[in-house]
């Protein structure tokens, strides 16, 4: 009864003192408040914590309970990086073994009790990896988050339970600095953590492990269940030099990951690590690549678990291959590539090393540049004119990279997202050009000059601007410390030039001379870009529909991805009007690129340059997405395929009614979109005019004007282009 009041009373709160775990939820939420609503929500939690029992403060988890504290004191600073700190870090922190006292690694006025390990802020950490049926090999990584594991004195103990009965099985203990950057741990080392264990059974049936692990005094157990394996065929997986080989006797293989496929016919199949893609030679991204065929499958070798993963790695220059059995969610055999970067520079808590050892080393700024686009993972937008117009004007600079399937522009170097290379480059880079924001832990330091391009005139809401913003804690502090060092903004036209400060929070000076990117879909250089986009695909005078959709906030796959929403039936213009169909996902939504291709239709996501494939295409289909803008350079004919119009606008909102002046026919179905084609797409003057209202100044000439706006005028003396 004691517990059933308790938790009543948690529910309900003390008398008019609102409950804990609500305000603490709301709390979570406070960087989005405005001034009234905070006040009201400090107002709350300080009525609660004259309220509240110790108890009630102890059952909340850690963060909620120390953001909460600082709410109630109305410290808005600390309630908004504690928040900051959630999304981006995740719940990660340092418990001192001796103690079990809780840092949160940021500095918190808040008593001591509050810090005090609970028991449900100690969680179970649990990853294995399965190969083998008979007997049954088994790697794993145990710990108790937040405490470091220290091989001497703590132990992991597994017990292995099919219908048939319980085995406890003997556990042998390796260091793997691999498991430790993959661990997630921001604070604590977790290297003694791994295992390696053979269980003497068969897999003829489920297998589940229960795993105990005893810790600083702490004991803890996490359980997972290994499928069943019957008669599987054996994949060995061996280096070629430029690759890897998988050779599963004479059946057939598909390798591909979630977003990217990497090859697939009969054993011995040959995987190269670096792929035709669309006419141009890229390295395979990193990712996790299943390996899959018909029948059951496992690795050859499944003693190989027995080795850190570092050992198990197949080192192919620019990227690391490594061979993996089963694990909860995964394929029974998956090639995880991974970028070359040391493992002594891998994982949170590496990385956080490795932020202040540059820092304290930092020396003064240098005459280059560090250009990023879209987070590492492109290479082009209007970053890449600029960039290229920094190297004509003397100033190196570095590309920064997610992986090497990024091909970067001429004249710029490729430096690998989170290696120590990047590191440096952007601590000592004097200029800087994104058209996003860069990561989170970057700090910015004077003297820098960085110019954002942005990515587009936008007519959907954003930033700030947008209703009932869903962006996190995370994105929305690093976007207010990004505007707040901006020297420049870039907008496409005016429109632009007035809704972009407002809505980014930026009020420095903004460069309305059009944009970069949209150089060379003008004149000579479009034509030029079309020419060879077309060759490049494959296609020939044959006419070209572009379908490229935004994203849309709430849609999302079982895995939690943005989910690709296409409202045309590709297959169907193709058949009814014989065009062709180039069908591009967003970025934020490509989750399933290259699997919707088909006689006529060519999903073209992983193109790496949507300014070519604009520049190919005979007529644009798209929806609110900020490509019509950049069309419209062209003056050729746009259909605009919004049936969820309305509820786009409830949900998101918009700048503009497009209805007023829209750059081609609006339309709610496929067959809709095959009359607007026979007739074109529109007229001439529709074209014309959203040309001359959202591009006027698109010319072929934007990006010499746009560094001359923000470095000054080219020196006479510099090379003539």
């Amino acid at each position: 009864m004691d517990l059933v009041r308790r938790i009543v009373q948690r529910l309900r709160g003390h008398g008019d003192a609102p409950s804990p775990p609500v305000l603490a939820k709301r709390v979570r939420t406070a960087f989005r408040l405005d001034d009234q609503q905070w006040r009201a929500l400090v107002d709350e939690a300080a009525a609660g914590a004259r309220a509240w029992t110790h108890a009630d403060w102890l059952d909340l988890p850690v963060r909620d309970r120390v953001a909460l504290y600082a709410a109630s004191g109305a410290d808005r600073p600390t309630v908004e990086r504690l928040a900051e700190s959630r999304t981006v870090h995740g719940p990660s922190f340092l418990v001192d073994r001796d103690t079990l006292r809780i840092d949160l690694g940021d500095p918190v006025a808040v008593p001591e009790w509050l810090l005090a390990a609970q028991e449900h802020d100690l969680v179970t950490r649990l990853t294995v990896e399965v190969a083998g049926s008979e007997p049954v090999h088994v790697a794993g990584t145990s710990f108790i988050s937040g405490l470091a594991f220290d091989p001497e004195a703590d132990s992991v103990r597994v017990e292995a339970a099919t219908s048939r009965g319980a085995l406890e099985t003997a556990v042998t203990m390796r260091p793997d600095p691999v498991a430790d950057a993959e661990s997630g741990e921001r604070w604590a080392d977790q290297t003694g953590a791994s295992w390696w264990a053979t269980i003497e059974a068969d897999r003829s049936e489920p297998i589940t492990l229960t795993v105990t692990i005893e810790s600083a005094g702490v004991t803890r157990t996490a359980e997972a269940v290994v499928p069943a394996l019957t008669g599987a065929v054996p994949v060995a997986v061996s280096a070629t030099g430029s690759g890897v080989l998988l050779d599963a006797g004479d059946h057939t293989l598909r390798v591909a990951a979630t977003s990217e496929g990497w090859g697939a016919g009969p054993s011995p199949l040959a995987l190269e690590a670096r792929i035709d893609r669309f006419g141009v030679a890229a390295t395979i991204p990193a990712g996790r690549f299943a390996v899959t065929a018909d029948e059951a499958l496992d690795l050859a070798d499944p003693s190989v678990l027995e080795l850190p993963l570092a050992e198990r790695a197949i080192d192919l220059v620019d990227l690391l291959v490594t061979p993996r059995g089963w694990s909860p969610g995964e394929a029974a055999v998956s090639l995880v590539v991974r970028n070359p970067i040391p493992v002594h520079d891998r994982g949170r808590r590496r990385q956080r090393l490795l932020l202040d050892e540059v820092r304290e080393q930092a020396g003064p700024l240098r005459e280059r540049a560090v250009a990023m686009c879209f987070g590492g993972a492109g290479a082009g937008d209007s970053v890449a004119p600029v960039a290229r117009e920094l190297v004509h004007r003397g100033i190196p600079v570095d590309w920064v990279v997610a992986d090497h399937s990024v091909t970067v522009p001429d004249g710029t170097r490729p430096v690998l997202l989170h290696s120590r290379e990047w590191h440096e480059a952007f601590t000592h880079a004097r200029y800087l050009v994104n058209n996003a924001e860069f990561p989170h832990y970057v700090r910015f330091r004077d003297g820098q000059r960085y110019l954002q391009t942005w990515h587009g005139t936008p007519l959907k809401r954003i930033g700030r601007d947008i209703a009932s913003p869903r962006l996190s804690a995370g994105y929305t502090a690093a976007m207010a410390r990004e505007a707040a060092v901006w020297e420049a903004l870039l907008a496409q036209n005016p429109f632009a030039a007035e809704t972009l400060p407002r809505a980014l929070g930026f009020a420095g000076r903004v460069l309305g001379e059009g944009y970069p990117r949209n150089d060379a879909l003008a004149g000579d250089s479009g034509r030029a870009l079309r020419n060879a986009t077309r060759m490049a695909l494959g296609l020939g005078d044959e006419r070209v529909v572009l379908y490229a959709p935004t994203w849309r906030d709430a849609a999302r796959t079982e895995q939690g991805r943005r989910a690709f929403v296409s409202h045309l039936d590709a297959a169907a213009v193709h058949e009814q009007t014989g065009a062709t169909v180039l069908l591009r996902s967003h970025s934020n939504a490509a989750a399933g690129r290259g699997r919707i291709s088909g006689p006529g239709v060519l999903d073209v996501t992983a193109h790496p340059d949507i300014t070519a494939l604009l520049a190919a295409a005979d007529v644009l289909v798209t929806d609110y997405s900020s490509v019509m803008f950049d069309f419209a350079v062209t003056e050729r004919p746009q259909v605009l395929l919004v049936p969820d119009v309305d509820q786009y606008r409830d949900d998101r909102g918009f700048y503009f009614d497009l209805q007023q002046a829209p750059p081609g026919p609006i339309v709610t179905s496929t067959e809709e979109v095959v009359e607007a084609l026979a007739g074109a797409g529109g007229t001439s003057e529709q074209a014309r005019a959203f040309r001359e209202r959202f591009a006027p100044l698109d010319d072929g000439e934007v990006t010499a004007r746009v560094v001359d706006a923000w470095l000054g005028p080219q020196a006479p003396s510099s090379p003539s282009r």
